[in-house]
């Protein structure tokens, strides 16, 4: 059936609430439902608040009780029909006496896959999907990339003068953009699983990556590449009340430091010269880490995009021009690379904050 306008309206509704959880549901998605009576009433709504607790579905028929019997359940995600942490949601559809599921998209896990949508129409209930698919994957592109391919989605995001400097040629960096683009940084935070730094940006930083003067925020994990065991104990990443978790990868043949007990110190295998960056982002999936926020340095970004493992890039470009060829570059490779080999975007969208300017791109590889 043709999906109709109040179908993609109330699935709208239903990504608003999704969003509600951003960066909080891990490893679970992002879903948001809305319970509308046989009279065209809106009775009940939810979202999924995070791993373990009841599912969107659950909450938003709690709140329809009775009045969600002959009418509709909008859900940006198919509802689940296998047992985890919690029932199959399918059950407690069936249970409710809705006639009607419209539905955002297929959910990519296996154990559903289909099957949820084929358990409600056994089941009598009239199922519409997708709707609004596009965008559901991309509400759900973390989600999505780790159940298909293992790996966390990757967004690498770069502040830098127009001439693409991102410190000057001692290392200082604060500040080149503006106080609008620095909270939009932590708005950025507040959505992800994991924030990811190179060696270099710790020690001349020492930045805490935590969230601040954000609404209803938490902090997420913080994650250090630093091959040879650099960062000092003292700093703060290395303070559990400074924010998040900290995960320090190193070399397998970095020397011994005893760091704070909260400091998880990992080995890495080496690749030639540099630290296995898959293996790193299959161990941050594995700590139920579906999206990393890269913030640098200029060598990290630059090996990410060589071996693309980049999803999704944010450019806030600041209207200043250094003009010193010696200062920090925001994208650094020791690889020749010729034009042909360049990393290529797609722009989704740009967005003037203060006086620098955010371009949003994901891969299009």
């Amino acid at each position: 059936m043709t999906p109709t306008n109040d179908d993609r309206r109330f699935i709208q509704q239903c990504f608003d609430l999704a969003l509600e959880a951003e960066g909080r549901t891990s490893p679970n998605p992002i879903v948001g439902a809305v319970v509308v009576s046989k009279d065209g009433e809106v009775v009940g709504k939810g979202f999924h608040p995070k791993a373990g607790e009841p599912h969107a579905e659950v909450f938003a028929l709690d709140e329809a009780g009775e009045k969600a019997r002959g009418g509709t359940i909008y859900v940006s995600l198919e509802p689940c029909c296998h047992h985890g942490k919690t029932p199959p949601c399918t059950d407690q559809v069936i249970a409710s006496g809705v006639k009607k599921v419209v539905a955002a998209m297929t959910d990519p896990n296996p154990k559903v896959a289909g099957v949820g949508f084929e358990k409600l129409r056994a089941a009598g209930i009239e199922v519409v999907e997708p709707v609004l698919e596009e965008k559901a994957r991309w509400h759900n592109r973390a989600f999505i990339k780790v159940i298909t391919t293992g790996m966390p989605w990757v967004t690498l995001k770069l502040a830098s003068t127009l001439d693409g400097k991102i410190a000057d040629r001692t290392g200082t960096s604060k500040w080149i953009t503006g106080p609008e683009a620095r909270k939009y940084v932590h708005e950025l935070r507040n959505r992800m699983d994991c924030v990811l730094i190179g060696a270099a940006t710790a020690r001349l930083d020492n930045p805490e990556l935590n969230v601040r003067d954000i609404y209803r925020s938490r902090n997420p994990k913080r994650a250090v590449i630093d091959p040879n065991l650099t960062i000092d104990p003292a700093s703060r990443l290395c303070d559990a009340s400074t924010g998040g978790d900290t995960i320090i990868y190193c070399s397998e043949q970095a020397q011994q430091i005893r760091y704070p007990s909260t400091v998880q110190v990992v080995r890495v295998p080496k690749l030639t010269e540099k630290l296995d960056l898959q293996h790193i982002l299959k161990d941050l999936k594995s700590r139920q880490v579906s999206s990393v926020l890269c913030e640098g340095g200029g060598n990290l970004a630059g090996a990410l995009l060589a071996e693309n493992l980049v999803d999704e890039l944010i450019f806030i470009i600041a209207p200043a021009i250094l003009g010193d060829e010696k200062g920090t570059p925001s994208i650094a490779s020791g690889k020749e690379i010729r034009l042909n080999d360049m990393k290529r975007f797609s722009h989704l969208s740009s967005t003037v904050l203060g006086e620098d300017t955010v371009i949003h791109m994901k891969n299009s590889s």
